[in-house]
């Protein structure tokens, strides 16, 4: 079967798939008008309920807990719904809608941003996706109406959020209609007070003729046998929402509750990772458009020095930047929303990427606040301190960043290799595969001349040029893929500093690309003298990428490999003798007391809540309700 297109894997091999960004899509109030009036009253509703009062973001973040007020006043107006389509009683969102929607919701707080996302992107939305009729029509709108709340239970303490390696297990129970599940699942959204949850354990499967453990997807309440929280934790940020901890103890499960197919629990955990990873980053994309706003505005109220800081260079450097790269998170989050809401596109990478750039962002937009308000940046009441802690989870929610980065680069990788691979075992015996060869050669005939790496669009004079870059690195990213593939050959999965390198200019070339199709569409509506601001945007950003992404490229050729061998040498140094050891430069002195890394929570510190001291509780027999805040 033919693979479904992406723009990024195309990358690797020097394709440009144009067709894929361009024409940049349009509003949603075009394509879709009914999805953008919802989504307009509902973040209208979500508006009023900050104006009012109901939301107060300090208030939640100081008690460290979600009120029930603001659970019943999201569920009144809908906002419990957004991913549940109308037939069961939801508001029936597309990928665009709802990532426009939950966009609003991270920017007004990022608690409420993780308690939509668990809730609606992925425990309601796995169900929709993947549930039966049956079990669509038992969960959905009772999650629709927020009479009870969902989580997605799929990160462990041993395999984080790896699906196909999870260790919880689901044994066949002894009366042959249900499953036995036997594990732990932790940081679990919602899991303290869910009564839905959507959840993954490996089950025995046969795969050609044998029997293999493969991850299975299931609906689970926590009135069923077997079931316990364990308790939740307290956290650096995003202190109003809740991560919790949950027992399976021979937790019975019924065969009406698998969720989808047995042993297909991949595809719905891939499939929710996506639109995760989507939702995170247009959450990060709004927050760091408010934050490039409010930047501004402190920079023009603060004086120093008999001006306001923003009259500065430093200041200005640091402003255009974060509204370069913000421009750029934008233009990445509405590709890759259209993108999703095809089933004829695999955009997994792009929503790697764009998880990535995202999170990145909203890190350094936060850091770069903080820095400006000085001491007022790390004290209460002012909230630069809560943003900050708020945004640093980002880097770690939907795969850390590191792996991402990994993911893309050695997917990206995989085409280029097999096709090596066949063309070295075809020279083996030329005569006998000349035609293999001879189509190879011919390949990198065209790729030489630049047929294989060319927009076929029309552009504004303008970004003509910055096209005219992503053609030429596009094709130095193809070139470099295959002297790393042929250098390395299988143990390319062992560099992974060689592999983060090329998935870092992979993901410059998809960002650029998007900033050029989204500038391209605006000039193309509005003019280029009304569309300056963003053709200025685009400048900066596209020269910006353009040299990180030399600077990788360098990193590879000259060099590259060299500092690397000294990174793992020194690396292994540090292992052996157990830390950092050279001599202190001022007074050589003891290290003062420590407690030694640990896995599990240290005891005594007060860093969690056990079950028992939790105030939500889970009732057998009963579906647990929000109102067990």
């Amino acid at each position: 079967m033919t693979p479904a297109p992406s723009f990024v894997r195309g990358l690797f091999e020097g394709e440009l798939h144009d067709t894929l960004l361009f024409p940049y899509p349009a509003p949603l109030d075009e394509r879709a008008p009914d999805d953008a009036a919802t989504a307009r009253r509902l973040i209208a509703e979500l508006h009023r309920l900050v104006a009012t009062g109901v939301v107060d973001p300090a208030a939640m973040d100081e008690a460290e807990a979600l009120p029930e007020a603001v659970i019943q006043a999201f569920a009144a107006c809908g906002l419990l719904g957004i991913s549940i389509p109308r037939a069961y009683g939801g508001a029936g969102l597309s990928t665009s809608g709802y990532a426009a929607v939950f966009g609003a919701v991270a920017a007004v707080d990022a608690s409420l941003g993780v308690f939509i996302g668990v809730h609606c992107g992925l425990s309601s939305k796995a169900i929709v996706l993947f549930g039966n009729e049956q079990q669509k029509a038992r969960y959905l709108p009772m999650l629709a109406r927020g009479e009870t709340l969902g989580a997605y239970a799929l990160t462990e303490p041993e395999t984080g959020s790896d699906a196909q390696n999870i260790v919880t297990r689901a044994e066949r129970a002894p009366d042959g209609q249900g499953w036995l599940l036997y594990g732990r699942k932790h940081w679990i959204g919602n899991g303290h007070r869910a009564g839905v949850i959507v959840t993954f354990a490996q089950t025995l499967v046969e795969r050609n003729g044998t029997m293999v453990r493969r991850p299975t997807a299931f609906i689970i309440r926590p009135d069923m046998r077997g079931f316990s929280v364990h308790g939740t934790v307290r956290k650096l940020g995003i202190r109003a929402s809740t991560q919790a901890e949950l027992v399976f103890d021979g937790l019975y499960v019924p065969d009406d509750h698998v969720l989808g197919e047995v042993g297909k629990g991949f595809s719905v955990a891939v499939n929710a990772l996506n639109a995760g990873r989507l939702s995170l980053a247009a959450g990060c994309a709004a927050g760091a458009r408010l934050l490039v706003s409010e930047f501004v505005a402190y920079g023009e109220l603060r004086q120093q020095f008999g001006a306001p800081l923003v009259s500065f260079e430093v200041t200005q450097r640091k402003a255009a930047t974060l509204a370069a790269e913000t421009y750029a998170a934008d233009a990445m989050v509405g590709v890759l929303a259209a993108a999703l809401d095809r089933p004829d596109v695999d955009a997994s990478l792009e929503a790697a990427i764009v998880k990535v750039f995202a999170s990145e962002l909203i890190w350094r937009a936060s850091d770069e606040m903080v820095q400006l308000a000085g001491g007022r940046g790390f004290v209460k009441p002012w909230p630069y301190e809560r943003y900050l802690r708020d945004a640093r989870i980002n880097r770690i929610f939907e795969g850390a960043n590191e792996i991402l980065r990994l993911f893309v680069g050695l997917n990206g990788v995989q085409g280029p290799a097999a096709q090596l691979q066949e063309v070295a075992d075809a020279l083996k015996s030329p005569l006998q595969h000349w035609e293999r060869v001879a189509e190879y050669a011919a390949d990198r005939v065209k790729s030489a001349l630049g047929r294989h790496e060319r927009f076929d669009v029309s552009l504004h004079e303008r970004l003509q040029p910055h096209a005219r870059y992503v053609e030429k690195h596009t094709a130095e990213l193809a070139r470099a893929t295959e002297r790393a593939v042929m250098r390395h050959k299988k143990r390319i999965i062992e560099r992974q500093m060689v592999v983060e390198r090329l998935a870092d200019m992979a993901s410059e070339l998809y960002a650029r690309t998007a900033v050029i199709s989204r500038t391209q569409r605006l000039v193309e509506e509005r003019g280029a003298a009304a569309s300056e601001r963003e053709l200025a945007l685009c400048d900066l950003f596209c020269v910006t990428s353009g040299r990180r992404f030399r600077d990788a490229r360098v990193a590879l050729q000259e060099g590259g490999e060299t500092i690397d061998d000294r990174r793992r040498a020194i690396a292994m140094r540090l292992r052996e003798e157990q830390g950092y050891h050279s001599p202190a430069t001022l007074l050589e002195l003891p290290a003062p007391p420590r407690a030694a890394p640990t896995l599990e929570a240290p005891v005594g510190t007060g860093g969690g809540r056990s079950a028992s001291t939790m105030s939500a509780t889970t009732d057998a027999g009963h579906l647990v309700p929000t109102t067990h805040a």
